[in-house]
């Protein structure tokens, strides 16, 4: 695995540990070294943004996190089912039971292939 994977990676696991603030951070360099015109841009923003509504769902920022999980859903869309060994279908399913019914937080599946 090798440069964007392996922060790709790095990400993912973070998430899966619940340090969404740290994920938004890793994952946020990997969108700022995408070019402009790459089309993954938007599915790195899509993931910040899931991180950053969790970071904020946790904070008990309520609007905040809302707005953010509706606009991660949005980055996110384009790129179901799957995106770079990410089930972007599950973590959409699970991002909106975890803001629309107060599950848990999603655990991200994904398979990166060597």
């Amino acid at each position: 695995m090798m440069g964007a994977d392996r922060r790709l990676k790095k990400g993912l696991e973070l998430f899966n540990r619940g340090e969404y603030f740290e994920c938004h951070e890793v994952v946020e360099n990997l969108w700022l070294k995408t070019p402009v015109d790459d089309p993954l841009r938007d599915f790195y923003k899509g993931i910040i943004q899931a991180a950053a509504a969790l970071y904020q769902r946790q904070r008990g920022v309520a609007s905040g996190a809302e707005g953010l999980y509706k606009t991660s859903l949005r980055y996110l869309q384009a790129y179901s089912p799957e995106t770079l060994g990410l089930d972007v279908k599950k973590m959409s399913e699970d991002m909106e039971r975890c803001f629309t019914q107060n599950a848990a937080p999603p655990r991200l599946k994904y398979n990166f292939k060597a």
